[in-house]
């Protein structure tokens, strides 16, 4: 198995993110064009993360499922996950429509 260093900026800023999260500042965080996830759920593979249909995503084309990078945070109440990689908007999760 390889494993593939991001680099200290990607973990500096999902350390930032966290942070401004756990007090509350959303204001400070860019969620403002992050990628929309719908009919998400949660997933374990080689760590806890989401799989849904994506959106707006810089590199995902567009209505694609997609396998989150690791899962970090996650506010349902918000409409908020943050992934290893990005912030992502939740409209719907599979257990809210019945599945």
């Amino acid at each position: 198995m390889t494993y593939q260093w991001l680099g200290g900026a990607t973990v500096v800023r999902l350390l930032n993110d966290l942070r401004c999260a756990e007090l509350g500042e959303f204001g400070n965080i860019p969620i403002y064009d992050a990628p929309v996830l719908c009919n998400y759920k949660p997933v374990i593979g080689k760590a806890f993360a989401l799989t849904g249909v994506v959106s707006g995503h810089p590199r995902v084309a567009e209505g694609r499922e997609v396998i989150t990078s690791q899962l970090f945070y996650l506010d349902e109440d918000r409409g908020l996950a943050r992934t290893m990689n990005r912030w992502y908007r939740l409209c719907s999760s599979v257990r809210n429509q019945g599945h």
